[in-house]
């Protein structure tokens, strides 16, 4: 198939973000490379801009697919920060998972509030960490776009 995500800058990205960001995954595990799926969730994604969050629903509506098949290539994601699957949260609107951890008090879940903040997303607690209305991003362009080229 399409090798996605290959040369000497898609190396040096993934060298770079597992320095910088310890939860990112390794994809050799599966063959060296993203997925076509894994590509296009990674684009779509790359589109939220920083200070706003979409959903795992809304992203899947945008690919024509489910909303655990997106977290699962989400939870995979070997280009983070690049790719910002920290801005990916659950349709009620609470943080869902991030590199593989779910669950109020998880170490990974508190950095993926932590970054959000950061970005601007303004957090709210009703029982549970939720993101604000108002940060959540649902439409996605009409074309889904074309993989990254990080090559």
């Amino acid at each position: 198939g399409e090798r996605l995500f290959v040369g000497p800058m898609a190396r040096a990205a993934r060298s770079a973000a597992r320095r910088a960001w310890p939860t990112s995954r390794d994809h050799s595990r599966y063959g060296g490379e993203p997925t076509a799926f894994q590509a296009r969730v990674y684009a779509l994604i790359s589109t939220v801009p920083a200070g706003k969050v979409t959903t795992y629903g809304a992203v899947a509506k945008a690919l024509g697919s489910s909303p655990r098949a997106v977290g699962n290539a989400l939870r995979n994601n070997p280009f983070a920060p690049i790719v910002p699957c920290h801005r990916v949260v659950a349709t009620s609107r609470e943080l869902g998972g991030f590199a593989g951890q779910k669950g109020e008090g998880a170490p990974n879940l508190l950095d993926k509030a932590a970054l959000l903040k950061a970005e601007g997303v303004r957090l709210e607690r009703d029982g549970a960490m939720r993101v604000a209305a108002a940060c959540v991003q649902i439409a996605f362009p009409a074309r889904v776009p074309p993989p990254l080229d990080l090559a």
